[in-house]
């Protein structure tokens, strides 16, 4: 079963913080081009690799800065960032990376679980917006990232506001 956050979080609206849909361009960044598609799980799996810093062989994890401190990308998380073929998600790597170091917001939100986590909400000049998903085992760990529509990355502005950029 996929974790979902627990009903009855403060959601953006009620702390008075603009819609994504209508903010203006001076709050997002600039966009920032897809790189191309692997060809298999594998193939994804060396981009992410690559482009997040994996340049040794044996190198288990690689520590990014944040807002909120240091987030760790663990090699052996990369595999379930792509495992869904159909998203390609790793054509989205460039944003991701963007969004952990430069988001427009950092929420904590509960879930059902159990455990929190932290939602990097990354608002660009794109159609095209990204959500990054911070696990709290071994630390902070970079668990899943997706892009998404301004409407559906305002569902995930709930919890505990932890940063804004605006």
């Amino acid at each position: 079963m996929v974790a979902k956050a627990i009903q009855g979080l403060v959601p953006f609206k009620e702390l008075g913080l603009p819609d994504l849909r209508t903010l203006e361009s001076e709050f997002r960044r600039e966009s920032i081009p897809e790189i191309e598609q692997a060809n298999s799980l594998e193939g994804a799996i060396v981009l992410l690799e690559t482009y997040m810093g994996f340049f040794e062989s044996d190198m288990l994890l690689v520590p990014k800065s944040s807002p909120i401190g240091t987030i760790n990308i663990m090699r052996s998380s990369l595999a379930h960032i792509v495992e869904k073929r159909l998203d390609a998600r790793e054509r989205y790597i460039l944003l991701a990376l963007d969004t952990l170091e430069h988001p427009y917001e950092v929420w904590e939100s509960m879930y059902d679980d159990g455990m929190v986590r932290y939602l990097f909400i990354g608002a660009y000049s794109q159609k095209r917006q990204m959500l990054v998903v911070v696990a709290p085992w071994e630390g902070k760990v970079l668990w899943n990232f997706m892009h998404t529509d301004a409407k559906s990355l305002n569902k995930h502005r709930q919890g505990t506001l932890l940063y804004k950029r605006h």
